[in-house]
């Protein structure tokens, strides 16, 4: 049986970048908590990025939940600009909505930004759906 369940999307205070005033700006976050061993994380906020491969994280949340960095498998995330940032992906417990899925994760350490990626995110889901003159995203399970 499958479900739909819908979030709006999440308010950000940022600057236009023409006129360099503080603006409202709107964009697809979720509240998550991740896991590691008995250690979870206070929820937070993480970008549902439909342009990520993979989910990347800061490596401050790791560290909150007593994650050895390094002693996860080494890797490199290759961004917008084709800009290289090491990372090192550990096995984790997301806590998202109702559910909680076993998923593997980048942690880096000159990342400031959850971003939740298509491999470990968005292939949980039967769907995911932008709607943006609405400002919610959608998730069908």
């Amino acid at each position: 049986m499958s479900q739909t369940f819908t979030f709006p999307y999440h308010f950000f205070l940022g600057t236009d970048l023409q006129t360099k005033k503080l603006v409202d700006i709107y964009r697809p976050a979720v509240p998550v908590v991740i896991a590691y061993g008995s250690s979870r994380t206070l929820p937070f906020y993480a970008h549902v990025d439909s342009g990520a491969d993979e989910s990347l994280f800061p490596a401050s949340l790791a560290f909150e939940i007593g994650i050895d960095l390094k002693k996860g498998k080494k890797g490199k995330s290759v961004g917008i600009g084709k800009i290289e940032i090491p990372c090192y992906t550990h096995k984790v417990t997301l806590y998202f909505y109702k559910f909680d899925f076993q998923v593997e994760i980048d942690f880096a350490e000159n990342h400031q930004i959850a971003l939740l990626g298509r491999k470990g995110f968005f292939d949980l889901f039967k769907r995911v759906s932008f709607h943006e003159k609405k400002k919610h995203i959608e998730f069908k399970i």
